[in-house]
């Protein structure tokens, strides 16, 4: 549901026209990114967009400056501006880690991977992808599609109201994500939310009960938050579950249980402005649901303290 796209810095910047159509068509709610790629991407579009009258340049700027949050992500990519120019450096790149397409002003090999800016449109193959999917219900497959999320949004939140760290189904699914977010992301924050039931354990029982429950699980020298919120009388209904972060969200329709490959589970793109919404609602002075205390941060070894 999300993938990784090259964008050549001359090509974006051709004009204003192009430049306002490309942009608008990436982002995490629309699962296409832009790699930053160079390293210098940004710089490269503004001295590609220097032409522009002043009125333009500042609304490239503003776009830009926005895109930063939600639709361009830094994958240290490798780029030698002494092998040769910018398409040169993206196929070289996309043989040892493919991009999804690269869009560029020319394409005089005809590669087919390479879109340019006059064929682009939301159409065309390199460009179509699909907000929804039926994922399988075993934790990597759960996790692989999760993956994009999990490598890049800075504080990361598991939100199924029926988690149970009892449950190897659900262990298993949070040990493979975040052995991603460990090996591709590992300044980032995690926090499970789940909903208060008295089918499910308190913030006391987890608390007594953490090494047990999330020693190697956790990994080395990471830590995980965790929340527990009851609904209020007459109040907002706690009941669907989503990976969320400052970027983008999924909505996980079953939850992130690992019941088997016997059954699949309905993952779909969020709006950045849902995902706002639902980051809101989970915030710790949120007042949409009332928070169950002690909130738990817990550690690789499984020791646990308040917050």
């Amino acid at each position: 549901m999300l993938y990784e796209y090259a964008v050549e810095p001359r090509a974006i910047g051709s004009s204003w026209e192009t430049f306002r159509y490309v942009i608008e068509k990436f982002g995490f709610d629309k699962g296409r990114l832009i790699s930053e790629f160079p390293r210098r991407w940004f710089r490269e579009v503004y001295n590609a967009t220097a032409g522009f009258p002043d009125v333009q340049k500042k609304r490239v700027e503003e776009a830009l400056n926005q895109a930063r949050k939600n639709k361009v992500v830094r994958c240290h990519r490798p780029y030698d501006p002494n092998a040769g120019d910018w398409l040169h450096n993206a196929l070289t790149e996309h043989q040892r880690s493919p991009f999804r397409a690269m869009i560029a002003l020319q394409n005089p090999t005809g590669e087919a991977v390479v879109v340019t800016i006059g064929d682009l449109d939301e159409l065309h193959p390199l460009m179509a992808v699909a907000h929804d999917r039926a994922v399988v219900r075993d934790a990597t497959s759960i996790a692989t599609a999760l993956r994009e999320l999990l490598r890049f949004g800075s504080n990361i939140l598991f939100v199924d109201p029926f988690f149970d760290p009892y449950s190897a189904r659900y262990k298993s699914t949070l040990w493979e994500c975040l052995g991603i977010v460990k090996a591709l992301n590992p300044r980032a924050s995690c926090e499970i939310h789940y909903r208060h039931h008295e089918n499910r354990p308190s913030p006391d029982d987890i608390e007594r009960e953490a090494a047990n429950l999330f020693k190697g699980i956790i990994p080395v020298d990471m830590n995980v938050t965790v929340y527990c919120w009851r609904e209020k009388n007459g109040g907002a209904d706690f009941h669907d579950r989503y990976l969320l972060t400052e970027k983008g969200g999924i909505s996980v329709g079953a939850g992130f249980s690992a019941e088997g490959d016997h059954q699949t589970t309905d993952m779909h793109l969020m709006s950045f402005e849902l995902t706002e919404q639902k980051l809101r609602a989970f915030a710790t002075d949120a007042t949409e649901y009332e928070l169950v205390e002690p909130v738990l941060r817990i550690a690789a070894n499984g020791y646990a303290e308040h917050l």
